[in-house]
């Protein structure tokens, strides 16, 4: 039985009031708060180093639980039909340094791994590396030795797909080694390679273990093993980790809320389902929910667990807390009594948690749709839809009484490299979360621009711009010193033009050479955008090209596609104040207005938009930003449009800017990388003319 004496330094919620969101009809009703209070707080953590103590919930935790269940109508049935409880996650799951990870081209140790690298989901198919933590070695670490003879170190919280004899699920390392009995893990499907080392080892491991990893010992390491986890974008979020191929993963409060509806909230046959993007996220809240009751004699004696379907039975009530499967088709007809869904920022589409929460609940009198996620990248998800509404209500911009909002997160305007920003976003720091882990990942996130996004989105709750960042803000905004425009008239200059389609953004911007060694290089950059579409894409984007038309940063011309000829006349003005020496172009993209610039007596320079052409100049604006060398006036324009970039990778460590995987506008900063590729090739070839295989395709 856990100790029920609340630690010193575990402090209650003190001086609660009712959410400011309470109706004047409704009303605070303490005892149904407290019965929720009280019935949470006799379950027990089940991981890591919590594992066996009470869920003392903290402060954060205790009021989401009270508005929930304590506010409730004249009837006496609570106010809140869906709570939207958006927060940043803990730490990731660590494997040691020296870990042998499958890649393409062959065994990489976990910590040479890079955000880009390709590695191999549980199915064998090639996924990438988003992103990686900070080394870490104060985690307990562990050895697990299989029958095969091949060994993998992990942390204690790294997730596993296990088998044994109550069937499948998703364990840590912790409590793989506090079962001390026999373990299975499942196996991999051939990587998707033909890479002879990575096949060799693979059909070894194949023959050794058909189905599964057999677990022979596990054992704590007695010295401290240094760590990183990695993120990664397959569907599962698995990957293959060791020469054996063992598939390895990359909430509490959830768990507890779910139970709590099942056994007590006095809803006759209750039905509580798990659902998320796949069924193995699902599980991941049903297994701890699972142990949860497993820990809890009360709960246990009135239980019947089937864990290989995910189905937990409570026969007092004839009520089941059940795991959906991803499939919407199935899922119609469901008389929901309480949902959780975990992670909808990673929901590919509306459909599921449409189908879950309109009308599948309309026969119960309280139903409860409880969805916890982190901040996703995706700005026309479903994830932040909810996230808009959430922060619409919390801002007093929209009312509905039969939703409740939590974002622990940052403003637009909070410094994210500021401490006291990490406690505003992170309610759990100092208590289940060190700050020195945060440190960790700042200082990798201040170092690696890949990491920024990451650090911002899992660890401060922020909509970032990409799930990749290439340029992060504070590199960006090392340019933000006034332009003095009087001074660049008659100056030579390069000009990079994006045209994209008549119907999106176009995009010119001028990139004014340094004149000597004091000086830096100055970005000056125009946009346009057709009249007619301007309202819709305000509304459908949440961008303010009103805002920034108004502020003389776009122009726009008038109908439904930008004018080109409008666009022409422009550059032909601007011609009239700077010397515009070149102008790169797409190669694959020209128009009719390529061949009027032409005519107008502009050099236009093809520029191909693959890895050949674009890596140079990407990679050396990126080194100049970062020397501070760029003035850009701090465009806003032109910052918005630097957060969405995301640098695709090849396996030479080439970048390129990829339009399809960045999440909004790019067009400025691609017309940017051009300008400044002609620039530096003038600087250190001389002219165009020199350069062989220099083709302008007119399509």
């Amino acid at each position: 039985m856990a100790n029920r004496i609340r630690p010193a330094n575990y402090p209650k919620l003190k001086d609660y009031k009712p959410t400011r969101f309470m109706l004047p009809d409704s009303h605070y009703d303490a005892a149904k708060a407290d019965r929720a209070v009280r019935f949470i707080e006799n379950l027990c953590h089940t991981k890591g180093r919590w594992a066996g103590k009470p869920f003392w919930l903290l402060g954060w935790q205790e009021r989401i639980v009270r508005d929930i269940f304590g506010v409730v109508k004249e009837d006496g049935t609570r106010q809140f039909r869906t709570a939207y409880v958006e927060i940043p996650k803990k730490n990731g799951k660590q494997l040691a340094l020296d870990t042998p990870i499958p890649t393409p081209q062959g065994f990489t140790n976990m910590g040479d791994l890079k955000v880009g690298d390709t590695v191999f989901d549980e199915n064998g198919i090639p996924c990438h590396v988003v992103a990686k933590s900070p080394v870490d070695d104060t985690e307990q670490a562990y050895k697990l030795t299989f029958k095969d003879g091949t060994s993998i170190i992990a942390g204690e919280r790294h997730l596993w797909n296990i088998s044994d004899d109550s069937g499948e699920k998703i364990l840590t390392t912790l409590e793989i080694y506090q079962m001390g009995s026999a373990i299975k893990i499942a196996s991999s499907d051939r990587p998707k390679t033909n890479d002879p080392e990575i096949l060799q080892n693979w059909s070894i491991s194949k023959e050794n273990n058909p189905q599964f990893h057999y677990l022979l010992d596990i054992q704590p390491v007695e010295h401290p093993v240094k760590m990183q986890c990695i993120q990664v974008d397959s569907p599962s979020h698995q990957y293959l980790a060791g020469t054996s191929f063992v598939p390895t993963h990359n909430s509490e409060l959830a768990a507890a809320i779910a139970l709590y509806l099942l056994y007590a909230d006095n809803e006759p046959s209750a039905e509580v389902y798990g659902a998320a993007a796949d069924r193995q996220q699902a599980s991941i809240v049903f297994d701890v929910a699972k142990r949860m009751v497993e820990m809890t004699p009360a709960l246990l004696k009135r239980s019947k667990i089937m864990a290989a379907t995910k189905r937990l039975v409570n026969y007092s009530n004839a009520g089941f807390y059940q795991v959906l499967s991803a499939e919407v088709g199935t899922k119609h007809g469901l008389n929901v009594s309480g949902l959780i869904m975990d992670e909808i920022h990673i929901q590919p589409n509306r459909n599921l948690i449409d189908v879950l929460t309109k009308g599948s609940g309309d026969a119960r009198t309280q139903p409860l749709y409880f969805l916890i996620t982190t901040a996703g990248t995706d700005r026309n998800s479903i994830c932040y839809e909810y996230h808009t509404k959430a922060k619409d209500i919390l801002d007093g911009k929209r009312i509905d009484p039969s939703f409740y909002p939590v974002i622990y997160g940052l403003d637009d305007g909070d410094d994210w490299n500021a401490e006291e920003s990490w406690y505003k976003a992170n309610p759990s720091l100092g208590y289940t979360i060190t700050i020195d882990r945060v440190r960790d990942a700042h200082r990798e996130a201040l170092t690696n621009p890949a990491e920024e996004n990451v650090f911002r989105q899992l660890r401060l709750d922020q909509w970032v711009g990409s799930a990749v960042a290439w340029i992060p803000e504070h590199i960006y905004d090392r340019g933000n010193l006034p332009i003095d425009f009087d001074s660049l008239r008659g100056r030579e200059c390069y000009a990079g033009l994006d045209l994209s389609s008549t119907s999106d953004i176009t995009a010119f911007v001028l990139v004014f050479p340094p004149r000597n060694e004091t000086e830096k290089y100055i970005v000056v950059p125009h946009f346009w955008l057709p009249r007619e579409t301007l309202e819709l894409r305000v509304r459908r984007d949440k961008v303010p090209y009103d805002v920034w038309e108004k502020q003389g940063l776009f122009h726009v011309t008038e109908g439904n596609v930008v004018d080109y000829n409008f666009v022409r006349k422009t550059i032909n003005e601007l011609h009239t104040m700077y010397n515009i020496k070149e102008i790169a172009a797409d190669r694959w993209n020209a128009t009719q207005l390529i061949t009027d610039l032409e005519g107008d007596g502009f050099t236009v320079v093809p520029i191909g938009m693959g890895f050949k052409d674009m890596s140079p100049p990407m990679k050396e604006l990126y080194k100049l930003l970062l020397e501070g060398k760029f003035i850009h006036g701090g465009n806003p324009v032109l910052r918005w449009m630097a957060g969405n970039v995301v640098a695709e990778i090849d396996a030479a460590e080439n970048i390129k800017p990829s339009k399809k995987k960045s999440t909004e506008k790019i067009d400025g900063i691609v017309a940017w990388i051009m300008a400044l590729d002609r620039c530096i090739r003038h600087e250190m070839q001389g002219s165009v003319y020199d350069e062989p295989g220099h083709e302008l395709v007119i399509i």
